[in-house]
């Protein structure tokens, strides 16, 4: 069975970020147009169900709301509780339902809440976020049709998703259980130890940063990395550690803001390749938030691993949709 489901995150482009740089907003109501555009590609090749998060503010209802296609589309039956969990529990609930495809409106925080539990079902993202590194900007319409033809597996997978890496975090000591989480695009170890707003946005206080690749034409932390980036080294990571003595770098932190940051070592790191973090205590930053308090005692390491979720390749799926003539309707006109 063909099922697509939608994971809008009401959350997503709202954070500290927006007040302290000069991002564009992403309100709710965008998001529900978003939502109805996706849901008319998908019509084009009649998946036979698509299922929506639920959410506080309503976006999959208000998508719904007197949207006349032939695709079944429900809300997916769950608990909301208004927090980055809400995500996760509906990714992997989908997915134990025979999800063949996941669209996520989000940034990279959502999409590492999916990715947590999306195993082998390709991800398709669409930025909704700030910052945002994994998803990029994707039209609703072409994202609906792109994910319809993966979801119906019309064409290879590997003909149209990207194979990612990503990034696992194990934080352990003498005295507590490890704890494990994975990162999509950034791992940073934060001076302080308080989580606070969140996001990070204050380089200042960035002691060392590991990337799950480098390349150019980013916002956010990743940027810092993108300034050595190299075409030679697709798959591989990046160890930077920050200080003086070293090399300084411009980095476009967030939008409109360009800060000048000083780095002291620079390291490659290929997939397989652990590094252990030297600051403690600290905060650990994910994918562009502080997420966890290091006490003194504890141990972090970050490994590079190319179990990333398959990422949706929209352009490549609708050229190679074109090659195989999948939106092409042939008339039989022999009574003519």
């Amino acid at each position: 069975m063909s099922l697509i489901g939608i994971i809008p995150n009401p959350s997503s482009g709202k954070d500290i970020r927006r007040l302290v740089s000069e991002a564009s907003g992403m309100d709710n109501r965008e998001k529900v147009n978003i939502v109805r555009r996706v849901l008319r590609g998908i019509d084009v090749l009649g998946v036979e169900r698509v299922l929506i998060m639920p959410d506080p503010y309503g976006i999959g209802h208000f998508a719904m709301d007197r949207l006349s296609i032939a695709t079944p589309v429900d809300l997916l039956e769950m608990e909301v509780f208004s927090t980055p969990n809400d995500s996760r529990r509906a990714a992997a609930r989908m997915c134990e339902m025979g999800a063949t495809c996941l669209v996520v409106l989000g940034g990279d925080g959502t999409n590492r809440m999916v990715a947590q539990v999306s195993g082998d079902v390709p991800v398709l993202p669409i930025s909704t976020g700030t910052n945002n590194v994994w998803p990029q900007p994707t039209e609703g319409t072409l994202a609906g049709m792109a994910a319809a033809v993966v979801a119906k597996r019309l064409l290879p997978l590997e003909a149209v998703s990207d194979c990612t890496n990503r990034l696992e975090i194990c934080i352990g000591s003498m005295d507590r259980d490890e704890r494990e989480d994975i990162a999509l695009v950034d791992v940073a170890a934060y001076d302080g130890n308080i989580t606070g707003s969140r996001a990070v946005w204050k380089t200042e206080y960035i002691r060392e940063l590991v990337l799950s690749s480098a390349q150019t034409g980013t916002l956010g932390l990743s940027s810092i990395g993108a300034a050595f980036a190299t075409s030679d080294k697709p798959n591989a990571g990046l160890y930077l550690r920050m200080g003086p003595g070293g090399k300084t770098v411009m980095a476009p932190i967030a939008p409109g803001i360009v800060n000048a940051i000083s780095i002291q070592q620079v390291r490659w790191i290929e997939v397989g390749e652990s590094v252990e973090l030297a600051t403690s205590p600290c905060v650990i930053a994910v994918d562009g938030e502080r997420e966890t308090v290091v006490r003194e005692q504890d141990r972090v390491s970050v490994k590079l691993a190319r179990q990333g979720p398959l990422k949706v390749n929209v352009s490549k799926t609708l050229q190679a949709a074109a090659d195989r003539g999948l939106f092409v309707t042939n008339h039989d006109d022999s009574s003519c």
